[in-house]
């Protein structure tokens, strides 16, 4: 490394350190000006410079870098005695850490440390400079570090509360805008794969079988889509093979930001010297709501995670799409039914079974036919949306600010205001002597728990009503969304899960179908006051045959918890 001409002590390395918490600083502790000053320091003292370090975007809140160890191994291998540094900032700000190399590590090994800005020279320094000077020098240092860690945390809260997007990488599927780098917007290249996830998800696939149709498509992992637009993805997780897996879709479909949102701060590091993640509680993650544009709908959202859920098995094959994979169940055991398909007399029957009894035969047989299956529920469907379609027409006619007025609040309006000058007129009572000091804490305090408690009571029926008025608006906009089924000839695996929770079957083959958003509908049954005799008239159906019935329910409410029930072998025209 160096010429046996030169003295072995004139040779020397330079060191030089940046990142993100110098801050304002970042100018002057540039590396370009760490290097022009150490080269001017060296020519004066008749240094020849024969290697530099650079760990540039590195913290001195720790000495994990790589330049700095490859600098130690060096120095251990003897192919240098001295170490160069603008100042001990830049050396290190872990003052434990700085200190155990300055004044133990260095003069143990004969490495000469020279800090330019602080004149501290390893070779000439006397023991107040190495034992009381500088270890002040590295306290000072690491503080500063302390707080630009915290300042910088806090920082970063204030971000992510606000909905800006601060992490390194835009989530698959979207990218940083270009005029504001914390706002995401849509990549149109990606986009379409996330829909086809989506799409996938509640066509009945599995998640493998997602992952599987996307390798035999394919598409690009995440990683591999990052790395082809020419980004590091050193944060990305690293899948093995770069192929898809069932566990990188499930990602994605419980993923918040696809339908608007951001959720960040799922992490906290130990502390500004260690900076290992710990995960946080889910509870403690910041939510911000349509901070972005959505690519998937929050209805689909909320149904693609919910198929998630549930042991979803397409028989059938990704050509064929079972209509009711993930949708029924036993009511006796609550164990989900499988598909089996029977040969008889030359033709094939498909029937669902319950698959406890299939494994372990400790139910019963459960055993319906997929032909009776699809025409109950066709019926049912068909008698559902005509039952919203005449429940919006009378939620149209309703006054909502009216029939939601909470008749209580001018009341505590008033009794508040009569508390108040209750409050006010004690003092003159005080003055007056008609009553006591004593009785005039004792009465002001009251009154104030009382104005405290009436304030809370208040606000509390105003929210209320508020967030009821909400409720009302997105589920009228709910009903509007199932009118797109209307016309619908013959039910499909779409319309079954965008309409239906689950299907329950019994033993004595009663089929019992639980409706989406039961819950909304119940809050708008009770706001138009349907009347029960029109609401067996809509519910109640004619059959062809004399078996063949669905039984009629008094209220909304029943009538989305169970609103079919029908014989197995009923036939409906």
């Amino acid at each position: 490394m160096f010429k046996n001409s030169v003295d072995k002590e004139n040779i020397a390395v330079m060191y030089l350190r940046l990142s993100k918490e110098d801050g304002e600083k970042a100018e002057s502790n540039s590396i370009s000006n760490q290097r022009e000053m150490i080269h001017s320091y060296a020519k004066r003292n008749q240094f020849i410079i024969c290697k530099e370090y650079v760990d540039d975007g590195y913290s001195g809140a720790t000495f994990d870098r790589p330049n700095f160890k490859e600098m130690m191994k060096d120095a251990y291998d003897k192919k240098f005695d001295t170490i160069i540094v603008k100042d001990l900032s830049r050396f290190g700000r872990d003052y434990i850490e700085a200190g155990k190399y300055i004044q133990r590590i260095f003069p143990e090994n004969g490495i000469r440390f020279i800090s330019v800005n602080d004149n501290y020279d390893s070779k000439i320094a006397d023991m107040n400079d190495t034992h009381l000077i500088l270890p002040i020098k590295n306290f000072i240092n690491d503080s500063y570090c302390r707080d630009i860690s915290n300042k910088v945390k806090s920082s970063q809260k204030i971000k992510r509360e606000k909905g800006d997007f601060i992490s390194a990488f835009a989530p698959y599927g979207y990218k940083k805008s270009e005029e504001n780098k914390n706002k995401l917007v849509i990549d149109e290249q990606a986009a379409p794969n996330i829909k086809n996830i989506f799409d996938m998800k509640l066509l009945g696939y599995s998640s493998k079988a997602i992952a599987d149709e996307l390798n035999r498509l394919g598409v690009l992992t995440p990683r591999k889509y990052k790395e082809s637009q020419g980004f590091k993805c050193n944060g990305f997780q690293n899948i093995k093979g770069g192929n898809w897996t069932a566990k990188a879709v499930n990602r994605i479909i419980e993923n918040e930001v696809y339908i608007g949102n951001t959720l960040q701060g799922k992490s906290i590091t130990l502390s500004y010297k260690n900076k290992k993640q710990i995960e946080k509680e889910k509870e403690e993650w910041i939510r911000v709501e349509d901070t972005h544009e959505p690519i998937i709908g929050k209805e689909i959202f909320a149904i693609a995670n919910t198929m998630l859920k549930r042991d979803l098995n397409n028989s059938r094959g990704k050509d064929k799409i079972d209509i009711f994979t993930g949708m029924l169940f036993c009511k006796e055991c609550g164990s989900s039914l499988i598909r089996r398909t029977v040969k008889y007399k030359e033709r094939e029957e498909i029937f669902y079974i319950c698959s406890k009894y299939n494994k372990e035969k400790s139910c019963s047989r459960h055993s319906i036919k997929e032909e009776t299956l699809i025409k109950a529920v066709s019926k049912t469907i068909k008698s559902y949306i005509e039952f919203n379609e005449k429940l919006y027409s009378k939620v149209q006619l309703i006054d909502i600010n009216r029939n939601l007025k909470d008749n209580q609040i001018p009341i505590l309006k008033r009794e508040k205001a009569m508390t108040e000058e209750l409050l006010s007129s004690l003092y003159l009572d005080l003055k007056e002597d008609v009553i006591s000091k004593e009785e005039y804490q004792l009465f002001r305090k009251n009154y104030m728990e009382k104005l405290t408690k009436l304030d809370e009571s208040i606000q509390y029926r105003l929210r209320r009503q508020e967030d009821t008025k909400d409720k009302i608006d997105k589920n009228k906009s709910w009903i509007i969304d199932i009118n797109r089924y209307k016309n619908l000839s013959e039910i499909d695996r779409l319309s079954v899960v965008m309409l239906i929770d689950k299907i329950f079957i019994s033993e004595d083959k009663t089929i019992d179908i639980r409706f989406n958003h039961a819950e909304e509908l119940s809050l708008l049954e009770a706001m138009v006051k349907v009347d029960k005799t029109e609401l067996n008239n809509i519910v109640v159906q004619k059959s062809i045959t004399t078996k063949a019935r669905l039984k009629a329910t008094p209220t909304v409410t029943d009538m989305n918890k169970s609103l079919v029930s029908a014989e197995s072998e009923v036939c409906y025209g």
